[in-house]
């Protein structure tokens, strides 16, 4: 996916819009991945995933690409658009509450091959080509912003990223309303916090994380870094507007953080848009805002 210049004057920004790709996000990237490797048997059986939506989408479209059969868990509070979606690409949907989905995802009530949204490395390997083109696109740069939810785009981007330029800084973007990796390196750990709802609900919610995952994500990123709501909606605008890129605030966050920071102290900078998976609805009201 190119990468484009952020339409503002003298800001040393581009953007890594994901929001481009056919299911408007990069869950596709490790979705492909990991179904491509594995066993034909395995694939016959059909792939499975729990979501509260990109990824749902991501596993119904791969499933297509390769003609096997897939069915999915949306959590139940996931918008309705993204569940009547992931049924377009003829995936069977199961519905379930937060607390029923860690049932799901360690006795899935079926023998497809299952995709752990929070433990599986082979998708991480497909969101790490996002920090291989960044880098080959722009030798130079100097930090590259990245939303962070379970931890396995920002580590496999900060990876990939560092084994082709060591000292390329990778910054990752919590809400200010769900701060939980911002919490965590501060404390040396992942600690309680107060949940309130936000506009980036897509890195957002009760996510349990392994400590295994949280150290890596710890060790790659250099920092996360927080933002608070108006600026998360006024980054989806600006994208709207001035970039005709419709982005969810999960994806636009990486702008809103990279926007908050002095060209001086971060450099050349890429933010990286992971979707745009956004209610019509909601999007309205954000761009009828002042």
């Amino acid at each position: 996916m190119p990468l484009r210049r952020y339409n503002e004057a003298d800001t040393a920004i581009f953007l890594k819009p994901e929001v481009l790709q056919p299911i408007g996000s990069y869950k596709i990237r490790g979705v492909y991945n990991w179904v491509a490797k594995l066993s034909p048997e395995d694939r016959r059986r059909g792939i499975s995933t729990l979501s509260a939506g990109n990824m749902a989408l991501a596993v119904g479209y791969v499933a297509n690409l390769f003609k096997v059969p897939a069915r999915v868990a949306i959590i139940d509070t996931a918008p309705k658009y993204k569940i009547d979606a992931t049924r377009k690409y003829g995936a069977v949907v199961d519905l379930v509450s937060p607390s029923t989905m860690m049932d799901y995802i360690e006795h899935p009530p079926h023998d497809y091959s299952f995709i752990h949204p929070m433990a599986d490395y082979g998708l991480m390997d497909g969101y790490g080509t996002i920090g291989i083109e960044i880098v080959e696109d722009i030798p130079d740069v100097d930090s590259i912003f990245v939303p962070v939810g379970a931890g396995f785009l920002s580590a496999g981007v900060a990876l990939a990223a560092k084994s082709l330029k060591p000292h390329v800084r990778i910054i990752g973007v919590n809400a200010e309303n769900c701060p939980h990796y911002h919490i965590g390196f501060k404390k040396g750990g992942l600690a309680p916090f107060e949940y309130k709802p936000t506009l980036a609900d897509g890195i957002a919610g009760s996510f349990r994380i392994s400590r295994e995952i949280f150290e890596l994500v710890r060790e790659t990123l250099d920092e996360v870094v927080i933002v608070p709501e108006p600026e998360i909606a006024r980054a989806v605008r600006f994208l709207a507007i001035e970039n005709k890129l419709v982005t969810e605030g999960a994806g636009a966050i990486s702008l809103a953080a990279a926007l908050a920071i002095p060209k001086e102290e971060r450099g050349k900078s890429v933010c990286i848009l992971s979707g745009g998976s956004i209610d019509a609805g909601k999007l309205a009201h954000i761009l009828e805002e002042k």
